[in-house]
């Protein structure tokens, strides 16, 4: 089922997010975030990040300095009527072709992070994480390049990358080859005296029978989380909890087991966690975990989040948000009979009186249709990038 068509998400205005089996519906307004380069596979929009009146959003396939070098670009919110306007392109010093610059994007306040990451599994190239700051100009300035400090057999730098308080998280990704499998490291940068500088290296208690350590990571404030996927392997993987104690060191406060997903995404704000596992669920159709932090400081799993239709190897969970009493979760919203499906929604969930409802979808009928979202209060960016045409990112206001 689809409820907007393209027409309706290229100009502003009020839209009924709706849907079979929404407890209470709500109206959003939507609108495209200009871009000038319209080449197909330019991949706008494979990574987003949102904070406040600003966003990031990644163009790894753009063709900046070369075939496939990539850029990312900074959007603000700069008047009231509403439209977002391109404030900064960003671009590598070290810029080359096939450098994927954009990958991954992480956005707090005046710092900025992007990936510069080739594929994740067995690339001895040395990827990196490039810092952006914005001076009091208002120009953003490259401020550091960040990079793993291990062996190449932990994977790529940059498979994932967030920034909060000054504090940076970058993890490799390890080695998830059959028959060499190996943990990624969580790197932990912090800034004194103007310059960037490592400070921790974070591993996961278990071994690679509980997932390998580093392909998803999240940071908020003095927590932190990694997701440890099996991968190949068929079996549920991990998620690892760190908090950042007293004594200046982060500890392991807990592995949660039993997270069904190839790739497991994951948002953390506060004390609650949102675990996108799709190969959960009745005939894999996924589902959204969330878990929160109680007052003896245990992580229990407090709901799960599904599609009021859950379909066949659905997809849901691919991509989570949270924040607040709002949540974002990426599946598919119909059942082709065939092994595979087409057009990917995001599905809106809202909480109520401690309870979480589901609200409707947002649908354009593309199968690229977020494949990157962020969540800040009632603000959602979903970006919509694939390779037969040019990427394209939507700010949503949610009512």
């Amino acid at each position: 089922m689809r409820y907007y068509t393209q027409k309706y998400l290229l100009k502003l205005g009020a839209i009924l997010i709706g849907g079979l089996g929404c407890t209470f519906c709500v109206q959003a307004q939507i609108t495209r975030l200009p871009h000038a380069d319209t080449t197909s596979g330019n991949y706008f929009g494979t990574s987003v990040a949102l904070d406040g009146p600003r966003a990031i959003v990644g163009a790894s396939g753009e063709a900046s300095c070369g075939v496939g070098a990539g850029a990312a670009y900074i959007f603000e919110l700069v008047d009231s009527t509403g439209y977002w306007h391109e404030k900064a392109r960003l671009i590598p010093s070290d810029c080359e072709e096939g450098l994927a610059f954009g990958r991954k994007v992480a956005l707090d306040g005046n710092v900025a992070l992007v990936a510069g990451s080739q594929e994740y599994f067995a690339n001895e190239r040395s990827n990196a994480v490039y810092v952006f700051e914005r001076d009091d100009t208002g120009n953003w300035i490259q401020t550091g390049r960040l990079t793993s400090t291990g062996h190449n057999r932990e994977g790529p730098a940059g498979a994932a990358v967030a920034v909060h308080n000054d504090r940076i998280l970058i993890t490799t990704a390890g080695d998830a080859t059959l028959g060499n499998q190996l943990h990624g490291t969580a790197y932990i940068y912090e800034k004194v005296d103007s310059s960037w500088s490592l400070k921790h290296k974070i591993t996961g208690s278990d071994d690679v029978s509980a997932g390998i350590f580093g392909g998803n990571a999240v940071l908020h404030s003095n927590r932190l989380a990694v997701a440890g996927s099996a991968y190949f392997n068929r079996r549920a993987g991990s998620v690892y909890l760190f908090e950042y104690d007293r004594s200046g060191a982060w500890s392991e406060v807990a592995r949660l087991g039993g997270i069904e997903g190839f790739f497991i995404s994951l948002d953390l704000h506060g004390d609650e966690l949102l675990v996108g596992q799709t190969g959960a669920g009745q005939n894999e159709s996924g589902q959204a975990t969330l878990f929160a932090r109680d007052s003896t400081g245990a992580w229990v799993k407090t709901a799960i989040l599904e599609p009021p239709s859950p379909y066949r190897k659905g997809a849901f969970g691919t991509e989570v948000a949270l924040h607040g009493d709002r949540a974002l979760v990426v599946g598919y919203d119909e059942q082709l009979r065939l092994n595979f499906n087409v057009d990917r929604v995001v599905y809106i969930f809202a909480r109520s009186n401690g309870q979480w409802h589901y609200q409707g979808i947002i649908d354009i009928g593309e199968a690229a249709f977020g494949n990157s979202i962020d969540l800040y209060n009632q603000t959602a960016l979903v970006g919509a990038s694939g390779s037969t045409d040019a990427g394209a990112v939507y700010v949503i206001q949610i009512r």
